[in-house]
């Protein structure tokens, strides 16, 4: 990580044990503050991205679970981490090295969150599905009627 990434700064945690990455990382325009949490011998033991400035936020006028590909946390929606790959699918395994993966994953999400906030269309790649919880709720609603 450090060699790729030489801004984030790695720490070991004790619950679990698990390591943490914080530092810079650029979207498209902005830098934000990232941080990486790997909770390496937890079942499932995949990464999770958050950030932590600036927060993230809906657009203008719009709800905070309308926010594209995030692992949605319903009690504390700023502490969401971003859904970068479907863990289900194989998408990504602990044989990977999260410097080559998540972390360049975070990145072009931040850039797809950027433009998203523009115009409201996100361009990043899509898993078949909605791509909020707001979707998914609206989905739910419109089979429960």
């Amino acid at each position: 990580m450090a060699m790729r990434w030489p801004g984030l700064a790695a720490r070991v945690l004790s619950d679990g044990p698990s390591i943490v990455w914080r530092g810079p990382l650029r979207g498209f325009q902005m830098e934000y503050q990232v941080l990486v949490h790997w909770p390496w011998l937890a079942n499932p033991n995949t990464p999770h991205v958050f950030i932590l400035d600036p927060q993230i936020r809906p657009r203008p006028g719009g709800r905070f679970e309308d926010i594209p590909h995030l692992n949605f946390d319903s009690s504390n929606p700023v502490d969401s981490a971003l859904c970068l790959f479907d863990p289900d699918d194989g998408e990504w395994n602990s044989t990977m090295l999260i410097a080559d993966t998540t972390v360049p994953w975070a990145s072009e999400w931040l850039h797809h969150y950027e433009l998203w906030h523009f115009d409201g269309v996100w361009r990043g790649p899509n898993a078949p599905g909605p791509i909020s919880v707001g979707e998914m709720r609206q989905a739910d609603e419109l089979t429960d009627a």
